[in-house]
């Protein structure tokens, strides 16, 4: 297998106009005709040939490894190029319509400008309903193009929960046990009230949660979608999550700590702050040196599901290849793969039924006997089901900003709009707003 680059975690904004101008014709070449593959009708040794896979995420040369393994008569190149230069390599290979791989990977934050493009094969022609009908909703979703067809897939689900230092959490809050943590972190009108006694106890020493940002991170996904018929929609909950976070910041319920800076990462792994609103496959962010991480930390519902991140891939269109390349999709859909992957990586499954069957059984030495599938599946069933949207997610990203600048600076609500709907104006001129 070959191997190339080095992975980072970073991702940058595609110009939308080359996206417009790859949109107009895609080739025919490799087109399925609208048949389903049948691919189930066949033995893991009938594959023959090679695959091409371009990704900007290490852990896919794992997954290469794995098919084949079961697939002997398949090599699997995948190519890992750094996140900041992912997006233009790949559109500029599409464009030009050279070196194409057979499969390319999309981010969560991205992915909407990318899978109602017509280089983006139907996945649902070749019979990809059925890989996808006993996945979790919002995983399955976002897959799904504008038309009901899917045209991309994930192998997981990327749940958050409230990560807790159990020995600040028996010191401060009088238990480390997941369910009783959770009862008390159940609402934000909770955590405020809670956070305010953890601080004064601790005498300023010690504080209940990062930042405020965590408010934002865990609520985002359950407001209406930012733009409807070409208009700019406000959902009114926005406000209380702006209230939410402002009432954290003046009660001292964080510890002002951003968002995976370095402070944060220092409390994470050393103290100071007694719980981190966290995606399930964060565990990367910890010092395990010697095993010193070992049953250190618990997993507590959040007030509402969350999700955050994700990797999604996709066939190309054009490719001569799709027989090969749809196998390789049905193998990480399946419960062989994300049990294996569970079990190897931590990365929680899509399939629900990979959940049920460990739910009783699954630990990870960061938790110690801790049964946290049992969390994380409440949790990411509590997840809306949302189309991946062109500019949704980054128009979240311009309210949280307006927001916490608003907060920051004293600032009201209203004022923070204001400010938000000036960037949305500048951003994106083509949507109406009031």
């Amino acid at each position: 297998m070959r191997k190339s680059f080095t992975f980072i975690m970073m991702f940058s904004v595609l110009i939308i106009g080359v996206l417009a101008g790859c949109s107009g014709d895609s080739e025919e070449a490799g087109s399925n005709n609208g048949e389903e593959m049948n691919n189930e009708n066949m033995e893991p040794e009938d594959f023959e040939g090679t695959l091409d896979i371009w990704t900007f995420f290490g852990g896919v040369e794992g997954m290469a490894e794995s098919f084949e393994e079961k697939y002997p008569n398949v090599d699997v190149n995948v190519e890992v190029f750094p996140g900041d230069q992912y997006q233009t390599k790949l559109m500029t290979a599409i464009q030009s319509r050279t070196d194409v791989p057979d499969i390319f990977d999309l981010e969560r934050s991205y992915m909407g400008k990318f899978i109602n493009q017509e280089f983006v094969a139907n996945l649902s022609d070749m019979g990809a309903d059925e890989l996808v009908e006993g996945q979790v909703e919002y995983v399955k979703e976002l897959g799904t193009g504008e038309n009901g067809d899917v045209r991309a897939i994930s192998d997981h689900s990327s749940p958050g929960a409230f990560w807790y230092h159990r020995d600040l959490a028996k010191e401060y809050l009088g238990t480390d046990d997941p369910q009783e943590i959770s009862e008390m972190v159940s609402s934000w009108d909770k955590i405020i009230e809670l956070g305010q006694k953890v601080y004064e106890e601790s005498d300023g020493e010690v504080n209940l949660l990062s930042h405020y940002g965590d408010v934002f991170n865990t609520e985002k996904q359950h407001q209406e979608q930012w733009v409807q018929d070409g208009k700019l929609v406000v959902d009114p909950a926005w406000k209380d999550i702006f209230n939410n976070m402002k009432q954290i910041r003046e009660n001292n319920v964080d510890a002002k700590l951003g968002y995976f800076s370095g402070g944060w990462g220092d409390a994470l792994n050393e103290g100071g702050v007694i719980m981190f609103a966290m995606p399930a496959w964060g565990g990367f962010m910890i010092d395990n040196e010697d095993g010193k991480a070992e049953g250190k930390y618990g997993i507590a519902k959040t007030p509402s599901g969350y999700y955050e991140g994700g990797t999604y891939r996709s066939i190309y269109e054009g490719s001569d290849n799709k027989q090969l390349a749809y196998e390789f999709v049905r193998y990480i859909s399946s419960e062989e793969w994300q049990n294996k992957n569970l079990e190897e990586t931590g990365n929680m499954p899509a399939l629900t039924s990979v959940y049920e069957e460990n739910l009783d059984s699954y630990t990870h030495e960061f938790f110690g006997e801790q049964k946290i599938l049992e969390q994380y599946y409440d949790l990411v069933q509590d997840v809306p089901a949302h189309e991946a949207g062109e500019n949704n997610n980054d128009i979240s990203t311009l309210f949280y900003d307006a927001a916490s600048s608003a907060i920051d600076g004293g600032q009201s609500y209203e004022q923070a709009i204001e400010k938000f709907k000036k960037s949305v104006a500048n951003g994106y001129p083509e949507i109406e707003i009031e």
